[in-house]
């Protein structure tokens, strides 16, 4: 496990980031304030560890388990 330090302003960018993201009215769509935290998030994650997230999408990870039951 590797720390990372991370100004407190920037994480109050995030949480406001959020906050507008959930708002109804938000000048912009929420995928735009999602962007924009995935985006200050992916710079402080140290590049050893994009190799992860590359692998995350490809095996499309962030999808459910299915399971098959085949019915004889």
């Amino acid at each position: 496990m590797n720390n990372i330090r991370v100004p407190d302003y920037e994480v109050l960018d995030v949480v406001l980031l959020c906050h507008a993201g959930l708002a109804q009215d938000s000048p912009n769509p929420p995928e735009y304030y999602l962007n924009e935290i995935l985006s200050r998030a992916f710079s402080v994650l140290p590049a050893s560890m994009r190799p992860q997230v590359d692998e995350y999408l490809a095996e499309k990870k962030y999808l459910p388990e299915v399971k098959i039951e085949l019915s004889k």
